[in-house]
């Protein structure tokens, strides 16, 4: 009996998770006549390019209310249809993040061939859920001078304190991409900067023995449509309480699209307030960056037009710098000498590095409401740190870390509007 009453807990968490745990879009609201009587049994479709199965569907029910559900970032239409109603149509509707949307509609009474196009702004304030988040689309992304993490999105936010920790995360502040893949952590109006969460399309990727935040992944920001920063509270589905950063990935599209983002810079790129007066106090050289680059080419489309999408990347990461004070060994190798003597013509690196990664994307529509993804996203990682000034190169600790990979896969299954299946 115990066993049946686990199962059940299970599935009815599948059922009632809320679609804002994943950062899914809705639209609801409530349909009435020109008399202001509510409407039920008004057919009310959402349709979208972003959605794989084109359209969505829902019916009001008896108090005239609907709401659709698990909607994709994008541009909506909304289309009310009753027998015996002019058909009422609100073009324009945006969704990002977990926005709930709020659409009316007045019907009034008229045949199916006459219709009524709504237009206006799009709803701007979201009175159906008490969640609090930020989004940032990937226009924005690309746009910022930053490295393109999760941790440049988070500092965004305002009120979001840099609360160090994580390895090389310390004291770091990423300015123009020059400090890319380092670890860091935020809090916001007084969490824990352990609380801070990272979720690719909802899903966890962190380290589960130690504490939230911990994860050397850096998710691919070619595969973002936006990144959804959640700061107000944990809600139920959360299992902490400090800044949520949710990676909202791309599906590809009914037509092919391609896309590439490069930047880079060199020390000649960048200034320093190093001086003689610095010099004469023994400063020997200041930081200085040696190179940073980020190419991130990005390839999407149909393999079956409405069926089935993929979409991929590629992306290959360097940032390093030199050491104020830290050179080479001149006397490296030599055994007739056991001293240190640094060689001027030989600055050692601060921290190099390396990131490679790639990630691929299968969206499957296998029914009118059953669809199914998967994802795969490797990369690797090499991490020179040099930590201080007073170690030579060759005592450089070199950190290669295994390679991490992320794999989902997800079926989700709008059952009705007051049912949603969703599994990942």
């Amino acid at each position: 009996m115990q066993g049946y009453r686990r199962l059940a807990v299970i599935v009815m968490g599948l059922v009632l998770l809320p679609a804002a745990a994943y950062a899914q879009g809705s639209i609801a609201g409530v349909v009435r006549d020109t008399s202001g009587a509510v409407m039920p049994g008004v057919t009310v479709e959402a349709s979208s390019p972003a959605l794989i199965e084109k359209v969505r569907s829902v019916v009001t029910d008896g108090t005239g209310q609907y709401q659709i559900v698990d909607l994709r970032p994008g541009t909506y239409t909304v289309t009310f249809t009753l027998t015996g109603f002019s058909v009422v149509k609100r073009e324009g509707i945006e969704l990002t993040g977990s926005f709930a949307a709020t659409v009316n509609a007045d019907l009034k009474v008229g045949s199916l061939e006459e219709t009524v196009t709504v237009s206006g702004e799009s709803p701007t304030v979201d009175i159906q859920s008490s969640r609090r988040s930020n989004v940032i689309p990937t226009e924005v992304i690309d746009a910022l001078p930053t490295s393109r993490s999760q941790y440049t999105m988070a500092v965004l936010l305002p009120g979001a304190l840099r609360a160090g920790g994580g390895a090389g995360g310390i004291g770091v502040q990423d300015v123009g991409g020059t400090r890319t893949m380092q670890i860091t952590t935020f809090s916001i109006h007084g969490s824990r900067a352990a609380d801070q969460r990272l979720m690719l399309n909802g899903l966890t990727a962190r380290n589960f023995l130690s504490s939230a935040w911990a994860s050397n992944f850096v998710p691919d920001m070619g595969t973002a449509a936006e990144v959804v920063l959640d700061y107000a509270t944990g809600t139920a589905d959360s299992y902490a309480a400090g800044i949520g950063i949710n990676v909202i990935p791309k599906e590809g599209g009914n037509r092919f699209t391609a896309s590439i983002f490069v930047t880079g810079a060199g020390g000649g790129l960048q200034g320093n307030n190093y001086s003689e007066e610095l010099r004469a106090a023994g400063l020997t050289s200041p930081n200085k960056l040696h190179r940073v680059y980020d190419i991130n080419p990005a390839f999407g489309g149909p393999i079956i037009r409405d069926k089935l999408w993929f979409f991929g990347t590629m992306r290959w990461q360097e940032s390093s710098f030199f050491q104020a004070g830290a050179f080479a060994n001149k006397n490296g190798g030599d055994l007739s000498k056991w001293t240190y003597e640094p060689d001027l013509t030989k600055p050692g690196k601060g921290i190099l590095t390396i990131n490679p990664s790639w990630s691929a994307r299968l969206t499957w529509q296998a029914t009118p409401r059953n669809k199914i993804g998967f994802s795969y996203e490797p990369q690797n990682r090499n991490w020179i740190n040099a930590l201080a000034a007073t170690f030579s190169p060759e005592m450089y600790q070199d950190w290669q870390f295994h390679r991490e990979y992320f794999t989902s896969v997800s079926w989700t299954s709008p059952v009705t509007s007051r049912l949603l299946f969703d599994a990942r």
